[in-house]
């Protein structure tokens, strides 16, 4: 038998539950909404980096590991996006 540990604040959210499927729906909501969160801070990020006093180098590492991040949760970003971030660095 498997042991499954749940932190004490996602246990409210299934310890009502009256069937396994119920408390896993209960916990795919919740970090649904985490994920829709997280998205949006990435896309937001993506689309405001600048350069500033990074060096070239540093700056586009930062770039991909947002679009491995992004790639991660299943967000695909297109190559026009990706070209304009990537030419950001030109301006």
């Amino acid at each position: 038998m498997r042991c499954v540990c749940v932190s004490d604040q996602l246990s409210d959210y299934i310890l009502g539950a009256k069937m396994p499927r119920e408390a896993w729906g209960n916990l795919k909501k919740i970090f649904a909404a985490s994920m829709m969160v997280r998205k949006l801070q990435l896309k937001h990020e993506l689309n405001n980096i600048g350069q500033r006093d990074m060096l070239v180098t540093d700056y586009t590492s930062r770039i991909k590991e947002i679009y491995n991040v992004l790639g991660s949760i299943n967000v695909m970003v297109d190559e026009d996006e990706i070209l304009h971030v990537d030419l950001g660095v030109l301006a």
